[in-house]
C-alpha cells in the first residue's frame, strides 16, 4: 500500500511540475467579444505597445450607401484589463485600410467613397473621438499610413506614380513630399520611427528599361528631406522587402530578404545594411541561407552533408545554389537588446491558372489583379468585405507576382534570426518545423521570442497552442502543446477563422480570431465570438 501512496505522490508532483512549467513558459489570458451571427465578426485590433490596445467593433461592416456605422471600442490597457468601452456612431461609413496610434490618440483609416478618405481619432484617455476628411483632389489610391502628432502621412499611387501626401488633420493643410511624385515606380515600403521622429520612404523606381534601382528616403515631421540614397539595380541580386528603422547614431537601418538576378522574386537569403548622415551606404551584408547555422537542421546528418558538401563545391567555383524560397516575412521586433526577424516559409494554392484573373464570392468578393510591370509595383488588391473577421495578422508585403489573396497557406518552415541593432550583424540563426500547419489565409501564425540565450517558437492553432524552446544557436526538434483554456471536451469547435499570432510588446503576443462552439449534448447550444489571447512568454525556467 505505501509503495502504491508514493507511486501515486510521485506522479501528483510531475504533474504539478509540468503545470507550474507551462505556466512559467507561456501565460494565457483570453477575453472573448460576442457575434450575433456568422456576418458580425467585423473586429479590428490596434495594438499600441505599452500602451495597451484597441479592439474596434464594426456593427454594419461591408454595407454601402448612406448607412449609419456602429462601432464599440474597447481599450485595453497593458495589463490586460479594459479601461473603457465607447460607442460611436458615424454617419458616413467608412471602409477600414489601416491603423496607427501616438502618445494620445488611436486613428482609424477609412475610404469613405472610392477616391474620398476620413481619419477617426480616438482619445486614449476617455473615449472622445473626431472625424477628419480628406478630399481627394490628387485621385490618390492609398496603401501606406502613418501618423505622429495629428500629422499624417499617406503613400500610395496617383496618376500611375508614386505619391506621398503630408496632411495636418486640425488645420487640413496638405503637402506632398518631394523626391517622389516625379518617380515612374511605387512605394513599397513607408514606415514611422517614433524613436527619432522620421519617415523612411522606400521606391522601386524605372527611369528606362536599363536605369531602375531603390530609392531610400528620409523624411523630417515638417515633410523636408532627411536623407536620400539610391543604389542601381544590381544583376546578380535584388532587395525584396525593407524593414527600416533607426541606431543610435541616427543612421538608418534595413533588414529585409533578396533575390538572385534583377527580377527573381524567389527569396534566396537575408540582407542588412546602414545609410549614414550623408546619405552613403554602409556595411552592406548578404545572408545566403546556406550559410545559416540551422538553416537544414531538421534533416538527417546525411542529408546535411550532402547539401554542405554540394554548397561548399559550388561556393568554390564562385557559383551559388539557388534557394527557390516563397518566405512571409513578419515585422522587425526588438527585444533584449536585439532585432528579431521572422520568417515563414509558404506554399501557396491558388485557384485559377497565372493568366486567368482571381474570380470569386467567398470570403473576398473582387480582388483584380493587372499584370505588374515587370519592376513595377502599383497594382491594386482590392478587398470587399461583408461583415466578416478580417484578421489583423494578415500579411504586410503584396503578395509576390501581383497575387491575390490565395485558397490556402501551407507553411513548411519558419526562420527566425537576431541582429545586433547597432551594426546589423548577424548574431544567431534558428528553425522551427510548422508541422503541417495551413490557413485560409496568408496570416503570420508563428512568431518567435528570444533573450540572450534562448529562443522560443509559438504557433497557435484551434483550441492549443505549441512552442518550442532552445537555445538560439542549437535547433532543437521537441515540441510542447498546451491547451487553451476556455476549451471543454463537452463542446465542438464548429467553425474557426485563424486570426494569426503578432507581437504586442516586450514578451507579451496577441492571438485573435473568431469561433462557432456547438454543444455536444445539445446541439441547438452555440456560441459565436471573437477572441483576443494575451500569450505572456516568461524565461524563469529556461535562461539561467
Amino acid at each position: 500500500m505505501k509503495t502504491k501512496f508514493y507511486s501515486f505522490l510521485i506522479f501528483i508532483l510531475t504533474l504539478s511540475l509540468a503545470t507550474v512549467s507551462h505556466s512559467q513558459t507561456f501565460e494565457e489570458n483570453t477575453i472573448r467579444f460576442p457575434m450575433l451571427h456568422e456576418y458580425d465578426g467585423n473586429y479590428h485590433i490596434n495594438p499600441m505597445g505599452d500602451q495597451g490596445l484597441i479592439v474596434l467593433r464594426n456593427r454594419y461592416g461591408g454595407e454601402e450607401k448612406d448607412i449609419i456605422s456602429e462601432l464599440e471600442v474597447t481599450y485595453i490597457k497593458s495589463n490586460f484589463q479594459k479601461k473603457w468601452v465607447k460607442n460611436i456612431s458615424l454617419t458616413h461609413y467608412g471602409d477600414f485600410i489601416s491603423e496607427d496610434f501616438d502618445d494620445k490618440y488611436a486613428y482609424y483609416l477609412m475610404r469613405s467613397s472610392k477616391r474620398n478618405y476620413q481619419v477617426l481619432r480616438i482619445h486614449l484617455e476617455d473615449g472622445s473621438h473626431k472625424i477628419f476628411f480628406y478630399r481627394n483632389v490628387e485621385k490618390m489610391t492609398i496603401d501606406y499610413f502613418e501618423i505622429e502628432d495629428n500629422i499624417c502621412f499617406l503613400g500610395g499611387a496617383a496618376d500611375a506614380r508614386p505619391f506621398v501626401s503630408r496632411w495636418e488633420l486640425e488645420s487640413g493643410k496638405r503637402t506632398i513630399l518631394p523626391s517622389i511624385n516625379q518617380l515612374n515606380g511605387g512605394v513599397v515600403c513607408m514606415k514611422w520611427d517614433h524613436k527619432v521622429d522620421l519617415l523612411t520612404v522606400v521606391i522601386k523606381a524605372e527611369m528606362s528599361s536599363e536605369h531602375r534601382g531603390v530609392y531610400i528616403n528620409d523624411y523630417t515631421v515638417e515633410g523636408r528631406l532627411d536623407k536620400q540614397y539610391f543604389e542601381e539595380a544590381q544583376r546578380d541580386y535584388n532587395y525584396q522587402t525593407f524593414r527600416p528603422y533607426h541606431n543610435s547614431k541616427g543612421e538608418l537601418m534595413i533588414i529585409g530578404t533578396y533575390g538572385l538576378g534583377s527580377y527573381e522574386e524567389d527569396v534566396q537569403g537575408v540582407y542588412t545594411m546602414a545609410v549614414g548622415r550623408n546619405s552613403y551606404r554602409l556595411r552592406p551584408k548578404f545572408y545566403d541561407f546556406l550559410f545559416f547555422n540551422n538553416f537544414n537542421s531538421h534533416l538527417s546528418e546525411k542529408e546535411q552533408e550532402h547539401i554542405k558538401e554540394k554548397f561548399k563545391n559550388k561556393r568554390e567555383r564562385n557559383k551559388v545554389i539557388p534557394q527557390h524560397l516563397t518566405l512571409q516575412e513578419h515585422e522587425l521586433q526588438f527585444m533584449n537588446g536585439q532585432v528579431v526577424f521572422v520568417m515563414e516559409e509558404m506554399e501557396y494554392t491558388y485557384p485559377f491558372t497565372s493568366d486567368a484573373k482571381y474570380t470569386t464570392e467567398s470570403f473576398f468578393s473582387r480582388a483584380d489583379v493587372p499584370t505588374p510591370k515587370r519592376f513595377l509595383q502599383n497594382y491594386e488588391n482590392q478587398i470587399m468585405k461583408k461583415g466578416e473577421y478580417i484578421p489583423y495578422a494578415l500579411n504586410v508585403d503584396k503578395l509576390k507576382g501581383g497575387n491575390p489573396f490565395p485558397l490556402e497557406c501551407r507553411y513548411k518552415r519558419v526562420i527566425a534570426c537576431g541582429f545586433d541593432p547597432e551594426t546589423g550583424k548577424m548574431q544567431w540563426d534558428n528553425t522551427y518545423m510548422a508541422r503541417s500547419l495551413k490557413n485560409n489565409l496568408p496570416v503570420e501564425s508563428v512568431q518567435a521570442y528570444a533573450d540572450h540565450k534562448k529562443v522560443a517558437f509559438l504557433h497557435v492553432s484551434r483550441d492549443s497552442f505549441f512552442y518550442k524552446i532552445s537555445n538560439r544557436l542549437e535547433y532543437e526538434n521537441g515540441c510542447k502543446v498546451v491547451v487553451y483554456k476556455d476549451y471543454s471536451p463537452a463542446n465542438n469547435v464548429e467553425k474557426y477563422i485563424n486570426g494569426g499570432v503578432s507581437h504586442w510588446y516586450e514578451n507579451h503576443f496577441i492571438h485573435t480570431g473568431t469561433k462557432k462552439i456547438t454543444s455536444s449534448i445539445n446541439h441547438n447550444e452555440t456560441q459565436q465570438y471573437f477572441f483576443l489571447t494575451c500569450l505572456s512568454y516568461s524565461n524563469r525556467q529556461y535562461t539561467k
